[in-house]
């Protein structure tokens, strides 16, 4: 056993535990002696008389233990056993008969298993010693008794706790992260529910903190996975000195780790984190939230999760605060609730190949009308639900409910027609995305490759090495990924390389003046070259005009978009328009007159 594991003190040995579990044994063990001395000899006054007072004090003090159980300092457990191990030889020593003192001796099993699933082995096995001391000496004193006895109860207490102590080590190394000692997500989990249930009883708050590495990526790429290590040891042993001793500090994967402060308001905790994330030698980003009764812990989890990835777009080395908002909680209840039980709609808005106007794809948008607000527009509730942390589950469904409404549409799987969906990029960060996407197209029957996503450049900004990772990940499932509003940031050729696009999205901003400004019109013309040459295809957003769909179309855009071409509908619009009745209508190249087009027959599977 290596030296800080025989110090380490199990993960059960949380003050709730601890005081239960010594409340109980000190109850059935003062029970256990009542019962011993009701069927004693009358005529053994004060053997019956010292048993008898000597158990009524091990259940008065297991009942006040019990009591004081929430709040039970772990330490007053130690002169606690003591007491116990006190109690139980005099009971024993006095008892008339050996039977009568075996028995008796029968407790000292209680004060084995206390020791060695609440306090680490150096400990543990100091109490046994003392223990198995008290319990020869009782023994071999015992005029009925002889050293045999003593070494018969010596084993069986001895093995009781090695059995024990080894199940509770095991039990514990659950909830460790086995790198760095630190409490592992379940662990996590586990300490978030208990200072949630003991907050919640004494009025208090929680402040909850979610923490990622920056560049550690990096650290991986040169060093090799040895020195990812060595950062991650040194840092959780660095974190834990900094924080104060009723900080629950975790690792939850990866570079990713977490700090549950009970009682501490938000302010307090960010200055903390600030020295963490300020770190030169492991420089973090962090989000904090603060949480209080009737939330939900996980609720303050998916808010500071929101706050991290706020702090690394903006920049990282920083630490975002969740601010509460009473009207926006309120937006985000009822947003859920739409979320969950269908009230939100996807409309969808045809993308066409620019040379002949065929219907090639649609782009599934969400819309939501809240029963009192009316209808909330989608940069607002996104947005809400990227704060709240349930962007995730917002864009499951509305991936579940376009698929299942294209599925279900004659011809479109037959026709090629794409779905392409907007992911966030904290969706692409979430665990078990690809496996929640995998689980969608097997559920609704939509093929893989008529599927596209559309990301902005900015998810290489924020965890660019899990969110690319992701993205990897779905294109193995045959998914295609596009750059959407690309030529809104800051737009480099490695950001392409990274994203390992098939398609570019011109923003609505980019091409709005490409009809009017010679210079906008020769930067989209280098762009489409380019994108040919790299194999990507390019969308133009924001077509509003017939110059501006046969201009782009004339510089080498495969694809248009825009309400020219079509406005978002509903998916019984769209059958309409797939079966020819609502044809949209795109200019000829040839004349500049609109013309209408012939459906989606032939359209190949792209955007």
């Amino acid at each position: 056993m290596e030296a800080g594991a025989w110090r380490r003190v199990p993960e059960v040995a949380t003050p709730h535990a601890v005081g239960s579990a010594i409340g109980v044994l000190f109850g059935a063990g003062g029970l256990a002696g009542l019962v011993v001395a009701a069927g004693l000899d009358p005529a053994a006054v004060l053997p019956r008389a010292v048993v008898g007072v000597v158990s009524a004090a091990a259940v008065v003090v297991g009942a006040v233990v019990w009591r004081l159980r929430a709040d039970f300092p772990v330490r007053a457990s130690h002169p606690l056993v003591l007491a116990g191990v006190a109690l139980i030889t005099t009971a024993v020593v006095v008892a008339p008969t050996g039977a009568d003192a075996l028995a008796l001796a029968a407790v000292y099993t209680f004060l084995a298993v206390d020791a060695f699933v609440f306090f680490a082995p150096r400990t543990a096995v100091a109490h046994l010693a003392v223990c198995l001391a008290a319990a020869t000496g009782a023994v071999v004193v015992h005029p009925d008794l002889t050293p045999g006895h003593a070494l018969a109860l010596d084993v069986v207490l001895v093995a009781i706790a090695v059995v024990v102590g080894v199940l509770a080590r095991k039990a514990s190394r659950a909830s460790v992260d086995a790198l760095t000692g630190l409490p592992n997500r379940r662990g996590v989990d586990q300490a978030l529910e208990r200072l949630a249930r003991a907050a919640e009883r004494s009025g208090g708050t929680l402040a909850v903190a979610l923490l990622d590495l920056d560049h550690f990526k990096e650290v991986n790429d040169g060093g090799g996975h040895a020195a990812g290590d060595a950062l991650l040891r040194e840092t959780a042993t660095r974190w834990r000195r900094l924080l104060p001793e009723a900080a629950v500090l975790g690792r939850t994967g990866g570079d990713e780790f977490a700090v549950v402060l009970p009682g501490a308001p938000t302010a307090e905790l960010a200055l903390l984190l600030a020295a963490l994330v300020r770190d030169e030698r492991s420089p973090a980003s962090a989000g904090i939230a603060l949480w209080s009764p009737p939330e939900s812990p996980w609720d303050a989890v998916r808010r500071a999760d929101g706050a991290l990835y706020r702090a690394k777009r903006a920049g990282r080395g920083r630490c975002e605060t969740a601010v509460v908002d009473p009207l926006e909680e309120s937006m985000a209840e009822d947003l859920l609730v739409a979320v969950r039980t269908g009230g939100l709609a996807v409309h969808y808005q045809p993308v066409v190949a620019a040379e002949d106007g065929r219907l090639v794809g649609v782009e599934a948008l969400a819309r939501w009308t809240h029963p009192v607000r009316g209808r909330v527009g989608p940069d607002v509730f996104v947005a809400v639900a990227e704060r709240h942390g349930f962007v995730g589950e917002l864009g499951t469904a509305v991936l579940r409910q376009a698929c299942r409404e294209l599925a279900a549409l004659p011809g479109a799987v037959d026709a090629g027609v794409s779905l392409a969906v907007n992911v966030s990029g904290l969706e692409l960060v979430e665990t078990g995305y690809v496996r929640r996407l995998g689980e969608v197209l097997r559920g609704t029957g939509w093929p893989a490759h008529l599927l596209v996503l559309e990301v902005t450049e900015s998810v290489v900004e924020g965890d660019a090495a899990r969110a690319l990772s992701t993205l990897a990940d779905a294109r193995a499932l045959g998914v295609r990924v596009a750059v959407d509003d690309f030529g809104t940031g800051y737009s480099a050729l490695s950001r392409l390389d990274h994203l390992r696009a098939a398609y570019l999205k011109l923003d609505a901003t980019f091409t709005a003046t490409v009809h009017t400004s010679e210079r906008r019109t020769q930067l989209v013309r280098a762009v489409t070259a380019l994108s040919r040459t790299l194999g990507l295809g390019v969308v133009a957003e924001g077509v509003e005009t017939p110059d501006q769909a046969r201009l782009l179309a004339d510089l080498g855009c495969d694809y248009l978009q825009g309400y020219h071409l079509g406005r978002p509908e509903p998916v019984a619009a769209l059958a309409a328009r797939m079966a020819g009745a609502a044809a949209p209508r795109v200019p000829d190249q040839r004349t500049g007159t609109a013309r209408a087009t012939a459906g989606s027959s032939g359209a190949p599977a792209e955007v």
